[in-house]
């Protein structure tokens, strides 16, 4: 099967398995999610998602950023006077960087000082895992089985690890996860299953449509038979406040983030590993109550907090799941393509320009969104020639940093000495749907 052969295939099933919603129905469920997260919510049940850790011999940050993920969610825990608890501990994947038994060994000695008894660590392996001591190695140390169903107060976890070929799984183990979901489901079929695996499902999550399983088509029809699947995956390094972190269509999917660096869509200007990539160090707080509802708290290692709300900074960021079961609860559709609005600039937002004879570095002020500010597309022609572009340039907002950047800037080289060029500023929205543009004229100097 060609490369494009395989993308046709894998589009025909996401398609397929993602239901069409009007924009009326789209704003009714998100209008409803408001509603619900507003509501007292009274956790029974609290676990942690982590992945990407990347343990190496010779970089002691990763071990410290694992250390202190396990300590603040327990910070966390502790105030909840009624459900003081961490439950369980996940990781998807990645935990080591080559998969060495020294790599191990730091990994071990950290968890060992970290997790307390009353957390129930479950893990799966990433490619990374199977360089070194491979599979072997995974399994003396951190789990006999590369595949497992594993039961903490009554919720399932359902884990696979994928085989040395980057992030493939085989047939047989899809058939094993066919039959475990159907267990799971018999046992209460109104309580979520949590599944996990390291690379994302196809079109899912954010980056997943550069990174992703092998076996997405297949994963998709397994996962797609029980809506009640609430699914986790790393390997792409996606940032957790990026609103496509949750993706509902038959199922619920959420990218897990990571502690090492980060890693993007290759939609902004080319560029999937951004400046101060290392900068990233972040995981999940997933709660239930008794009700079946789920509130997902991203956090961010690098501020102590978790992440702010886009739209109001005062609020932390909440990704909720009213009913896991209810397809027709979701909010987190395809559909918001549709309701998510454009980014806009204030009304007295201006853009200032440093010029030379050959170059210009164009500064100008974040736009706004309730939402997210994705990015910004850059657009110099000449004042004489306003049709034609000269150069086009595009770079992320930094939303991804707390805080962002209140001003950003690019820099225009190759421009001809003592002439006027206009510059459009369009800020994007995670579909790149463009808001009205800033736009300022200035003159390069002459020789």
């Amino acid at each position: 099967m060609t490369k494009q052969q395989k993308t046709n295939l894998y589009d025909a099933i996401a398609s397929a398995l993602c239901r069409t919603i009007s924009k009326k129905e789209q704003q009714r469920r998100q209008a409803r999610l408001r509603e619900q997260i507003a509501l007292p919510f009274q956790p029974v049940f609290r676990f942690a998602v982590g992945t990407d850790i990347h343990i190496q011999e010779d970089d002691p940050l990763n071990l410290e950023r694992l250390k202190a993920m396990f300590q603040t969610a327990y910070a966390y825990a502790a105030t909840d006077a009624l459900h003081p608890t961490l439950d369980a501990a996940i990781f998807v994947g990645d935990n080591t960087d080559s998969g060495t038994q020294k790599q191990y060994d730091l990994l071990n000695a950290a968890l060992a000082a970290a997790v307390r008894d009353e957390t129930t660590l479950i893990t799966v392996m990433g490619n990374h895992d199977h360089g070194g001591t491979g599979a072997a190695g995974y399994c003396k140390n951190l789990d006999a089985a590369l595949d497992k169903h594993r039961t903490v107060n009554g919720y399932h976890f359902i884990g696979m690890s994928p085989k040395p070929t980057d992030t493939w799984h085989t047939p047989k183990q899809l058939l094993w996860m066919a039959k475990e979901l159907r267990r799971a489901a018999k046992a209460d079929p109104a309580k979520p299953i949590f599944t996990f695996q390291h690379g994302h499902i196809w079109k899912s999550v954010y980056v997943s449509r550069s990174w992703y399983t092998q076996m997405s088509p297949l994963l998709h029809l397994v996962y797609a038979r029980h809506p009640q699947v609430v699914n986790f995956s790393g390997h792409s390094h996606g940032p957790v406040n990026h609103p496509f972190t949750v993706w509902q269509s038959r199922y619920t999917s959420f990218g897990a983030g990571t502690l090492n660096y980060f890693e993007m869509e290759r939609d902004i200007g080319d560029e999937t590993v951004p400046p101060g990539s290392r900068n990233a160090a972040q995981y999940l707080i997933v709660e239930a109550d008794a009700e079946n509802r789920l509130r997902v708290l991203p956090y961010n290692l690098l501020t102590n907090d978790f992440f702010r709300d886009p739209g109001d900074v005062s609020k932390q960021l909440i990704y909720f799941v009213e009913a896991p079961k209810d397809r027709k609860t979701y909010p987190y559709t395809a559909a918001r393509k549709k309701t998510d609005p454009a980014p806009q600039f204030a009304s007295d937002a201006k853009a200032t320009c440093a010029a030379s004879a050959d170059t210009a570095t164009v500064t100008f002020p974040q736009a706004k969104s309730p939402v997210c500010v994705y990015g910004y597309r850059l657009l110099l022609t000449e004042e004489a020639a306003p049709q034609t572009v000269v150069q086009k340039k595009e770079c992320y907002s930094e939303y991804y940093f707390e805080p962002m950047p209140q001003t950003l800037s690019q820099t225009f080289d190759g421009l001809q000495p003592g002439k006027r060029y206009t510059v459009q500023i369009f800020p994007l929205n995670v579909w790149r749907k463009a808001g009205a543009p800033l736009s300022l004229t200035f003159a390069t100097t002459k020789n």
